[in-house]
């Protein structure tokens, strides 16, 4: 599957929402929109990297503060001996009513490569959508995806690993795939971000943190 025929699939999902129609060196902040008494935010970015001398983040897309939607694309980048990737893109999406606001975060990259083939990956979703009614707020993560992952020679095929894997990458420091951080009180507020891929940097000789790479990224926030 390539990461058009995965764009194609999100503009399908997307659509078919109907009233959607519209980290680490990564912070995805908050954006917030007042609608009576709800909010929404949003914002991905299909990859970042951050070193201590530099930070870099490609194809962001940040939601409007009154809802609406928001996109980015590049097709291709190449941070040398970091990262390298085609087909980013990222897409945001929110609505805000008396009874329901959402958002809905996509990024999406192909033919990634990190470290110089110590991560590849063919390609990266991340989905992260978050609802609330004023009687009860979730997000989930449906539909993130990567495709023919492969770790330090270790090959994951297509089935996402479950959340929060940490793999330890030796000289390196170690990756966190299908990260996922959520927040909230589940009543009346929600706030999920999901990594699909977070390397973490660190010093080899002193073991402290010395930056991190992320793909596919995104977050999605509603509170009402």
């Amino acid at each position: 599957m390539t990461v058009t025929t995965i764009h194609r699939r999100v503009a399908r999902w997307l659509s078919g929402l109907g009233a959607l129609a519209v980290v680490s060196g990564l912070t995805l902040a908050p954006v917030r929109a007042e609608a009576q008494s709800g909010s929404v935010s949003g914002r991905g970015a299909a990859a970042a990297v951050t070193t201590a001398t530099s930070a870099q983040q490609f194809a962001t897309a940040t939601l409007p503060s009154a809802g609406g939607m928001a996109d980015s694309e590049l097709a291709s980048v190449v941070v040398p001996s970091t990262l390298s990737a085609n087909g980013l893109a990222s897409i945001t999406t929110g609505q805000l009513d008396d009874s329901l606001v959402s958002a809905t975060t996509t990024a999406e990259a192909a033919d990634v490569n990190v470290l110089n083939g110590l991560l590849t990956v063919q390609a990266v979703l991340a989905v992260a959508t978050s609802y609330a009614n004023g009687v009860a707020a979730t997000s989930e993560s449906n539909g993130s995806t990567l495709l023919g992952l492969v770790v330090n020679g270790v090959s994951y095929g297509d089935v996402p690993p479950a959340r929060n894997t940490r793999v330890n990458l030796p000289g390196v420091g170690y990756v966190v795939l299908n990260e996922q951080i959520l927040t909230g009180d589940g009543v009346h507020n929600t706030d999920l971000t999901v990594n699909m891929i977070h390397v973490y940097l660190t010093d080899p000789v002193l073991g402290t943190p010395a930056g991190d790479i992320v793909v596919g990224a995104a977050r999605s926030a509603a509170s009402l």
